[in-house]
């Protein structure tokens, strides 16, 4: 896949996809911030690196093609499942995840990918800025190039904060649709945009069309911003990641940071 960058719209600088990891020195956290879960003392390394790890599996055009049925959506609050040899089990256990969206990916995606690289799984980050779902599910069908390449087991989604402010939200309805069903089935959870800006609809019409996709409403966590007032911080971005983990069954306390690249 050819690499791709687009002019920031958020303000925030994010590597896509093909690029290295940042070897940036690691942000520290807020201390004062007071939450449910606590606030991570380290920011992870490569908050802006968009690329997945290196090494990531490529599927084969016959394997990614296999069109999965879509998994019965847990009751209530019960956390995303997938299917394996084994029965179902909670989407955390996955050997793949694969994660897409726009800038605001590297803010959980960082903090989860240790996580599975400790356990010797994948967690792909494919991350182009200030893209929306006409991008993802538009005529590019960025999503149904990461399904081909990387072949997951689990999909997440964070797309929609460079669309709160569209006036008509309705037209991008289709284009969500597309990204439901590039997912071919595969369990997915959708990160709604953590709303910095006053949303005129595109909330709604997002939640209308999710088909078999969770979804996760990021407006009713506590997530502190960086300068621009738009991005989570680094205390902000663990919130966010540690509501991800549980909602896709994950038991352990999410990393505070990443260990020194090698």
């Amino acid at each position: 896949m050819n690499s791709r960058r687009q002019l920031p719209l958020l303000g925030l600088v994010v590597f896509v996809t093909g690029c290295e990891e940042s070897r940036a020195a690691a942000g520290t956290a807020s201390s004062a911030a007071s939450v449910a879960t606590r606030a991570p003392a380290a920011a992870p390394r490569g908050a802006a690196a968009a690329s997945s790890a290196p090494g990531a599996p490529s599927a084969s055009a016959e394997h990614a093609s296999e069109v999965v049925t879509p998994p019965t959506a847990p009751a209530g609050d019960a956390p995303l499942q997938v299917k394996t040899d084994g029965g179902l089990v909670p989407a955390a256990e996955a050997k793949r995840i694969l994660h897409v969206g726009d800038s605001m990916v590297p803010l959980v995606g960082n903090y989860l990918r240790p996580i599975l690289r400790a356990r010797g799984d994948t967690y792909s980050i494919e991350s182009v800025t200030s893209s929306s779902t006409l991008d993802w599910g538009g005529d590019k069908r960025l999503l149904q190039e990461a399904m081909y390449k990387y072949d997951p087991e689990v999909v997440l989604i964070s797309l929609g904060s460079n669309e709160l402010f569209d006036p008509e939200p309705k037209r991008r309805a289709k284009a969500i649709e597309q990204i439901v069903a590039d997912t071919r089935g595969r369990p997915c959870l959708w990160l709604g945009p953590p709303a910095w800006k006053k949303d005129l609809g595109f909330i709604d019409v997002l939640k209308q069309h999710l088909g078999h996709c969770r979804y996760l409403d990021s407006t009713s966590l506590n997530l502190p911003r960086m300068a621009d007032g738009r991005h989570p911080d680094w205390t902000g971005g663990y919130r966010w990641a540690s509501a991800t983990w549980r909602a896709l069954g994950g038991k352990s306390t999410v990393p505070t940071g990443n260990a020194k690249p090698e």
